[in-house]
């Protein structure tokens, strides 16, 4: 998706031109901005904010940069450059100044009484990390086509405020077709799509992808995750700007990894549903259910350290005897007790389109079939197809487990763990699922996008999770810094090309 440039015809011209409106597209355009470049932000979607609005909003920041480098040099596991982490572990640090600065314009500031107190995982640096939130201010509201979590309503919030308060120019409805690159490879500008009709958009500095990731790219999930299907959240993230990076000669990197559970999918919406255990693990709180593959075996933990992050990976699994992968579907299985604790799923998605609100008891969903009922496991069994004695051995194995306060299979917190043992007894299918892909065109220290030998292409930027540095683990709330830290270098460094 790269256009050789012959004396092109440019229906609009600009400095630095800004690929996606989400947090990373946003602040990107904020700092170009600011660093005195005239910018325009294209987003293909009618509505800004991505997968961005749809966070928790927390920011994940540091307290010491060379704590924060060892921590995200064992997160990414050797699949990302020091050279690359030194300057997000720096950027953690002056993080909250910078958000703070922001936050005035909507009247707010980040709220120190959300501090997460470490990292995600008990790596080297991690009682360097926290993350902040906004304080509440009139936000979730302002977004009617996205109902996600309040805290990604307020971030996105600021950002659109801030790119509103600098009259930065956004053009919705614009999808980015391809690259213009010149006779060196050097990017010239963006070929894009407005009100059906072609139109060529010439960036004098610059251009900055910050599109997302490919969640809702069939083609591109089917060769670079293992397990099949992994459903998306969010369905506007389709991969373009890495194939038109890829054009342009971009080199590539942590495609198979993506942060991710598992969860529902329904006819009814073309998108996926998450559980409510998010965040990192709450060692005191209780999950419900037990996880059982097609046999009617358990075959993982429940409750991993990142739920929506690592929670995917037992799914993939692949029998070569049988030629399938048999956790995929797999049946959460739960008893009445845990009926009874709340909503099992939270809905969220940025689409006018679509909108439904997962019931407080469970029991419209009970009555929609998506939650399978019986007063017996072994009623249970026939419904959702497994031999019966394996499962009542399966939750009998579960319930003497409880019992002694210890799981000796899978090493679940004794907190976290709850008896099966109440009727009428349930089961839900769930899948793996994707809130957001990690791979993407390889980026230097600068935000530069880099070709397959290593050199960077000549005014080509990116941020946000298109280029996440994240190969191996995340960092909870490291996705949306990449968006703060990153989006300011590569929109800094747009602005400071020389103009052609």
């Amino acid at each position: 998706m790269a256009t050789q440039h012959s004396s092109h015809h440019w229906d609009q011209e600009t400095e630095v031109v800004v690929v996606g409106y989400g947090a990373a597209g946003g602040v990107a355009a904020i700092a170009a901005h600011d660093a005195g470049a005239k910018v325009l932000i294209i987003e293909k979607m009618p509505h800004p904010g991505g997968i961005s609005i749809l966070s928790g909003g927390g920011v994940a920041f540091a307290r010491s940069a060379e704590g924060a480098f060892q921590y995200l040099k064992r997160t990414c596991n050797g699949t990302t450059p020091d050279e690359v982490l030194r300057p997000l572990a720096d950027g953690m640090v002056g993080i909250i100044d910078w958000v703070t600065e922001l936050a005035k314009v909507s009247g707010t500031e980040p709220s120190q009484s959300e501090v997460r107190g470490h990292g995600t995982y008990p790596f080297p640096g991690t009682d360097d990390m926290d993350s902040i939130k906004l304080k509440d201010f009139p936000a979730y509201d302002a977004f009617p086509w996205a109902k996600g979590l309040r805290g990604g309503a307020r971030l996105f919030k600021m950002v659109v405020d801030n790119v509103a308060k600098r009259n930065i120019e956004v053009s919705l409805s614009t999808p980015a077709k391809s690259l213009v690159t010149g006779p060196e490879g050097e990017v010239l500008g963006v070929l894009a799509e407005r009100s059906g009709k072609p139109i060529a958009i010439k960036a004098r500095k610059g251009v900055v992808l910050c599109s997302g990731g490919f969640e809702n790219n069939p083609e591109m999930k089917l060769q670079y995750f293992q397990a099949q299907p992994v459903y998306p959240v969010y369905l506007g993230n389709t991969g373009d700007g890495i194939l038109m990076a890829q054009k342009a000669g971009a080199a590539l990197w942590h495609m198979w990894h993506f942060h991710g559970g598992y969860g529902f999918k329904y006819p009814e919406f073309p998108f996926a549903i998450r559980h409510v255990w998010a965040g990192p693990r709450n060692d005191k709180r209780k999950m419900i259910w037990i996880a059982v593959d097609r046999f009617g075996n358990r075959f993982m933990d429940e409750y991993p350290p990142a739920p929506q992050d690592t929670g995917a990976r037992p799914l993939e699994y692949y029998d070569p005897d049988l030629q399938e992968f048999p956790r995929i579907p797999c049946n959460l299985i739960f008893d009445e007790e845990g009926r009874k604790l709340g909503p099992l799923a939270m809905v969220i998605v940025n689409d006018a389109r679509y909108h439904y609100q997962w019931s407080a008891d469970n029991l419209v969903e009970v009555e929609k079939g998506w939650i399978k009922k019986a007063a017996s496991i072994e009623e249970l069994s026939k419904q959702i197809k497994i031999d019966p004695k394996t499962l009542a051995a399966t939750v009998a194995r579960w319930n003497a487990q409880c019992a002694a306060g210890t799981d000796n299979d899978y090493k679940r917190p004794p907190g976290t763990m709850m008896p099966i043992v109440n009727p009428p007894f349930y089961a839900m299918e769930a899948w793996p699922i994707v809130s957001n892909t990690q791979g993407g065109p390889v980026h230097d220290a600068r935000q530069r996008v880099i070709d397959a030998l290593g050199k960077p292409i000549p005014r080509l930027y990116a941020a946000g999770d298109i280029t996440s540095i994240f190969g191996h683990l995340y960092l909870e709330a490291g996705n949306i810094t990449e968006c703060f830290v990153g989006g300011r270098i590569a929109g800094q460094g747009a602005a400071a090309e020389n103009a052609s």
